[in-house]
């Protein structure tokens, strides 16, 4: 199936029925759940009465890393534009503390079974800080065996032999931001990243035998059209 039959296949009808305002995806609880009047020792109660309840389930984790060398027009999460590198040791430093903080609420080595590290660019640590990341998430979780656990990639930061140190962490799934293969969308938006560049990722992510791979697309950006995305949607299935 071509981007142009899938493309054309979404009627008007349709993209009117979900043209509408909603909280972000991308957290969890989603941002309208969030109110002043939860406060954190009702947090700290929610975490107590999940301890002692009789039926645990495993634990889905989400690690926050908002560093970004560069800034990309579109993006609304929660991030730090850097190059200086010093910073994300003292982030470290306090995301540690803020584990300690829920391990001493739900009880040391609680299983884990989903893991993501979304940004931000998670890549802007360097290999040691990711390295030190994992081996305390493994001493304060027990992770499962068959368990998900993925890692947000600017596809500018990593070369092949950096995809595999990732896999050597235990990392299984990748998400790769693209957004759009068009050259004059990537100047717009301030994203430059070549299409060849994804592409040798994509057969280093296969030949390093990564469980899932997905890449971030994003319609509606600056000088798309149509046409212009629905090459990005071919040059992606190629």
């Amino acid at each position: 199936m071509s981007a142009h039959s899938t493309l054309s296949s979404i009627s008007t009808d349709l993209l009117s029925q979900y043209d509408i305002s909603g909280p972000r995806y991308t957290s969890y609880p989603t941002a309208d759940r969030f109110v002043e009047a939860f406060g954190h020792t009702d947090y700290q109660q929610a975490l107590k009465q999940r301890q002692i309840s009789r039926k645990v389930l495993p634990l889905s984790l989400y690690v926050h890393i908002p560093f970004c060398e560069s800034v990309c027009f579109f993006c609304a999460c929660n991030k730090v534009v850097t190059k200086n590198h010093q910073q994300s040791k003292t982030y470290l430093d306090y995301l540690f503390k803020e584990i300690d903080l829920h391990v001493a609420e739900l009880g040391n080595k609680q299983p884990l079974t989903q893991l993501h590290l979304g940004g931000g660019s998670p890549t802007f640590f360097n290999d040691q800080e990711l390295t030190n990341l994992m081996i305390k998430i493994r001493k304060s979780f027990r992770l499962s065996p068959v368990g998900e656990y993925s890692i947000e990639i600017d596809p500018r930061t990593v070369d092949h032999k950096r995809l595999a140190y990732i896999k050597s962490l235990g990392f299984n799934r990748l998400s790769f931001g693209v957004q759009d293969f068009n050259s004059d969308v990537q100047q717009a938006v301030n994203r430059i990243q070549p299409k060849e560049q994804v592409k040798s990722l994509v057969q280093s992510v296969r030949q390093l035998k990564f469980d899932s791979l997905n890449i971030d697309l994003i319609y509606g950006l600056p000088l798309q059209n149509t046409a212009t995305f629905e090459e990005t949607l071919n040059e992606l299935l190629s």
